[in-house]
């Protein structure tokens, strides 16, 4: 296993094992910003911001400012975190992003090997909006193409909160991929936002099926078993695993699991507070319960990450 620091401009910490290469951006919301496997990236990262040896294509100051809505978004790629529900109406729903602290700010990072693995920790600012400083806890271990990640969420505010967690991965897609979101009964499958075109899914047994390139679009699953994975024809394949608790409440009319699927739009989405979609990609969502969060409470969900 290697461990190593590189970039200025863009701080990154790199662990490369026989079988994976992770590489994170702890100053840029802590993300994970790449992910390959057998040579082949799975994470998408954004053309217009870096390269594909991850450095900035213009500098990183230069990056939009994020000041006026998701039409100013520096949208990176990679995989973050940040707590749900999200809207825009007050102050129980986040409000991003764009955001200062959770989606770009500086995290703190440090690491430690162990003879079978390494730890990756990412922590944030304590982010004065939603009270929170989450924190990432990434275990790679010396073989094999699973790891863990565990995110914990504590109120840092003098007020209770109640928050979700909620993982973001942004994926790299390839003709022939699909979605695959797998249930244990009946599925539900909610539109939680159609933006152009037409997306339609189909089934594998219960498994629902999300072909990508046919429109901009998000959908909700509340009775999915808890994972959701991204394959192709020829073999590659990403997947976030949850064990979803037996009781509670989820945001967005209780899904456990939400899809985000995109492709290039001729204009901004209006509705979208001017989104302009410019690439194809899809973004595999996986949430914990609402959980009220006392001043100093804390909650916590592992997501267990399968790579091939």
């Amino acid at each position: 296993m290697i461990v190593e620091s590189r970039g200025d401009d863009l701080p990154l910490l790199a662990v490369t094992t026989p079988d994976l290469a992770l590489v994170f951006a702890p100053s840029c919301g802590g993300r994970l910003l790449s992910l390959v496997v057998d040579g082949r990236e799975l994470l998408w990262r954004n053309p217009e911001l870096v390269s594909a040896t991850l450095t900035p294509i213009v500098p990183v100051a230069a990056w939009p400012a994020g000041t006026a809505g998701m039409s100013s978004w520096a949208n990176l790629g990679g995989s973050k975190t940040w707590p749900a529900p999200q809207g825009w109406s007050g102050p129980g729903e986040w409000a991003g992003p764009p955001d200062p602290v959770l989606d770009s700010g500086a995290w703190a990072s440090e690491w430690t090997r162990e003879p079978s693995s390494v730890e990756v920790v990412l922590t944030s600012p304590d982010d004065p909006r939603s009270g929170l400083r989450v924190t990432r806890r990434f275990t790679i271990p010396a073989t094999g193409s699973s790891f863990g990640e565990r995110v914990t969420f504590e109120n840092v505010s003098a007020t209770e909160r109640r928050w979700a967690i909620w993982e973001v991965c942004q994926v790299a897609t390839a003709p022939g991929g699909v979605v695959v979101v797998p249930h244990d009964h009946d599925p539900l499958e909610l539109d939680l936002g159609s933006y152009e075109g037409a997306v339609s899914s189909s089934l594998e047994g219960r498994d629902v099926v999300l072909p990508f390139g046919s429109g901009v679009a998000k959908r909700g699953y509340p009775r999915a078993s808890g994972s959701v994975r991204y394959r192709e024809p020829g073999g590659a394949s990403l997947r976030l695993a949850t064990a979803p608790a037996l009781e509670g409440e989820w945001p967005d009319g209780g899904s456990k699991v939400e899809v985000w699927l995109q492709r290039p739009t001729d204009a901004p989405i209006a509705s979208l507070e001017g989104l302009h979609p410019t690439a194809h990609l899809v973004e595999l969502e996986v949430l914990g319960p609402l959980t009220v969060l006392p001043p100093g409470g804390r909650s916590e969900l592992e997501i267990a990450w399968s790579a091939s």
